[in-house]
């Protein structure tokens, strides 16, 4: 069903949709009551994802810059949220001035106790070595290519490596903190959206997410220092493997060959960065 479908059925207006969504997206909406708002709507065979209001209520009562949820149901099948519009823009490429203001974010992600999807580091192997449904598939990377196939080997081998490693399982991770997701006014970050995907875990993952959307290479690194700060180092690896995958399948499924080819680059260069494999 069409996303104008769906806004007219429960009383919204859509005014916009906002750039760089995968799937299904994100729409600014205004409310019946003059109110700009986001509505978002999840298609059940894109993403095994659970809910993550309890997650983002809980941050929010720290005072992170998280949207509040005003209604949510089903229409004809189809999940969908109303949610709270964050003031500010796309911050883009982040700076080193950045780095610190991030780091404290994630740290108010730190010791929240909540459950998500699970033991934490099962979950990231397994994505790792078997794929999840809808992302970090392993099919497009197996009958590729000889590269596309031999980074993949070098992915599983990374996952199978890590079977042990002992980390957070109590954070609140976002799970797709990237340049797109963090918003900003000036030097102020003032929200963080696209929190579909949060779980328990590592919160120290969404300092490697952000690195990898990082093209600098210089605060790629001091991203990836500060996650080491945070966590086991060794777990760098792990997670850089999770996110080489996830955008490689994407891009071989979505996007056009040059577009493979910089996420292989800059992939392999992440994994040389945190010395994995």
């Amino acid at each position: 069903m069409e996303a104008r479908d769906v806004a007219a059925a429960i009383g919204v207006e859509i005014v916009g949709r906002f750039e760089h969504g995968e799937g299904t997206g994100a729409w600014a909406v205004r409310t019946d009551t003059g109110h700009d708002a986001v509505l978002k709507l999840f298609a059940d065979d894109v993403l095994d994802l659970g809910a993550s209001a309890d997650l983002m209520a809980a941050l929010r009562a720290r005072g992170y810059p998280a949207p509040a949820i005003r209604t949510s149901g089903v229409h004809k099948g189809i999940r969908y949220e109303i949610q709270e519009r964050m003031p500010g823009s796309q911050m883009g490429q982040p700076t080193s001035e950045r780095v610190a203001p991030l780091r404290a974010l994630v740290l108010l992600q730190r010791d929240v106790g909540l459950t998500g999807r699970g033991p934490w580091v099962e979950h990231m192997v397994a994505s790792v070595t078997e794929g999840c449904v809808g992302y970090c598939r392993h099919d497009a990377m197996a009958a590729h290519s000889d590269e596309t196939r031999a980074l993949l080997d070098r992915l599983r081998r990374i996952g199978d490596a890590a079977r042990k490693i002992v980390v957070s399982d109590a954070d609140v991770v976002h799970y797709d903190f990237s340049t797109h997701n963090v918003l900003v006014d000036g030097d102020r970050i003032t929200g963080v959206v696209d929190w579909d995907g949060a779980t328990n875990g590592d919160a120290a993952f969404d300092l490697v997410t952000l690195s990898a959307f990082t093209y600098d290479y210089a605060v790629r690194d001091e991203l990836l220092d500060t996650a080491a700060r945070l966590t086991d180092p060794r777990a760098l690896a792990l997670y850089a493997a999770h996110m080489v995958l996830r955008q490689v399948d994407w891009s071989l499924r979505n996007h056009r060959d040059f577009e493979v080819e910089w996420f292989m680059g800059t992939g392999t260069a992440l994994l040389a960065a945190v010395g994995a494999g």
